[in-house]
């Protein structure tokens, strides 16, 4: 068994890029959307049906809308297993939309991408501190359709950037069932001391970043 997960290891080391990326670099949209139009998507219901709709994936929360009689309609994830677009799937995961970034037999590499609401509001912290150096723009709240008022700021970039909402991408495991949030300390909890050596082995490497989305689908392959 120690003879595999060295080979592995050093399989994945092999094809490590050269360049991880340290830090997720900014993300905006102008408009709360994944997509620019609704376009067509396959739900699969929790008991296998299936339903053909145009959708789109909501970014104020990751959530799912389809348009009905040309109304765009919030979906009840409550009832949905799976959405495809094309080749692009989403998971019900926590009551949001989850892309599959990978998969290795039962486990999966799963990303969520939503509006900054801290960032948006100017805010550094978790716990709804203002941003008092001043860095902060002010933004209005999100609308569903996308609209934004016009905003006082001093410069045309400036003035720019404030009309698109700041996005974020968090990234979690589901490994046995269980959600884990593609973090050093949840992932190496779950383990022993000699595992934690192998994945160690990969993660310590200066190549592979825990912000970079294909160094988080090469450690899926270990765990």
């Amino acid at each position: 068994m120690k003879t595999f997960f060295t080979t592995l290891l050093a399989s994945l080391l092999c094809c490590t890029v050269l360049h991880a990326q340290q830090a997720q670099e900014e993300e905006r949209t102008p408009i709360p959307y994944e997509y620019p139009a609704f376009k067509d998507a396959t739900v699969t219901m929790m008991f296998g049906t299936q339903k053909h709709v145009k959708g789109n994936i909501y970014l104020d929360g990751s959530k799912f809308y389809f348009m009905q009689e040309g109304k765009n309609i919030e979906a009840d994830l409550g009832n949905i297993r799976q959405v495809s677009f094309g080749d692009t799937l989403y998971v019900v995961m926590n009551q949001m939309m989850a892309r599959v970034v990978a998969r290795d037999s039962s486990k999966m590499l799963v990303c969520v991408k939503t509006i900054d609401t801290y960032e948006m509001e100017g805010r550094k912290d978790g716990f709804g501190g203002r941003d008092q150096s001043g860095e902060g723009l002010p933004y209005f709240q999100v609308d569903i359709n996308g609209v934004l008022g016009m905003i006082e700021l001093n410069n045309a970039p400036d003035r720019e950037k404030a009309r698109q909402f700041p996005l974020k991408r968090d990234y979690y495991f589901i490994l046995d069932g269980d959600i884990v949030p593609a973090k050093e300390q949840p992932v190496l909890g779950r383990y022993d001391e000699f595992r934690q050596q192998v994945l160690k082995g990969l993660t310590e490497n200066r190549f592979w970043s825990w912000k970079d989305e294909r160094s988080l689908a090469q450690l899926l392959q270990l765990l």
